[in-house]
């Protein structure tokens, strides 16, 4: 098996998955786990999301999209839970992508898929979103704040519905580095490529 593709046992082993996050920092694991269970909890099975990755090509259970990876120190990406992850240990910011192909959300208004990678958030506070087109079709894009287990972060999401699929993609960093980022995560999510 690819070692970027998940393995069955990898969604239900907590502890590998500890090992798994070992080097990361306590604030990125705990929202890493935050936005899976969000996504678990909002209805999406193991049969959807990202099954493997090779150069910039990402294919789900039955489509494949393109982005072009972040810059270094952005290091190359894993894949756990079927999200696609990008870290910066320079900022102690991460990058998480998802993607749900299927008709299970089509009529779900973006607002509402956007509120919800909020919901594990302490205290949260999203600010006005707005609305730009993004591969022919409207996306939305929302930062915020709040807090993991009493830590501060700063949190931008994008979700596009294109072809019955669902794109997500998800960066956060603590407040005061988050801006060191914002740049390559707009490059990455504007490089999609759909079907």
């Amino acid at each position: 098996m690819d070692s970027c593709q998940t393995k069955p046992e990898e969604y239900f082993d907590l502890s590998n998955n500890f090992v798994y996050f070992g080097e990361m920092t306590q604030i990125r694991w705990i929202l890493l786990l935050g936005v899976f269970l969000i996504v678990s909890c909002f209805g999406r099975d193991y049969r959807g999301g990202i099954m493997r990755y090779e150069k910039g090509r990402i294919f789900t259970g039955t489509k494949v999209f393109q982005v072009t990876y972040p810059p270094p120190p952005w290091q190359d990406p894993r894949l756990h839970y079927k999200e696609m992850i990008h870290e910066n240990d320079r900022i102690q910011g991460t990058i998480v992508t998802d993607a749900l192909c299927g008709p299970k959300f089509e009529d779900t208004p973006l607002a509402m898929l956007a509120k919800h990678l909020f919901y594990k958030l302490e205290n949260p506070h999203m600010e006005p979103h707005r609305y730009f087109e993004l591969e022919g079709r409207e996306a939305i894009h929302v930062e915020g704040k709040g807090s993991m287990d009493g830590i501060p972060l700063r949190m931008a999401v994008v979700v596009l519905k294109k072809n019955a699929c669902i794109y997500d993609f998800v960066y956060f960093a603590p407040p005061d580095r988050f801006r060191e980022g914002v740049k390559d995560f707009e490059n990455y999510y504007r490089s999609l490529k759909t079907p």
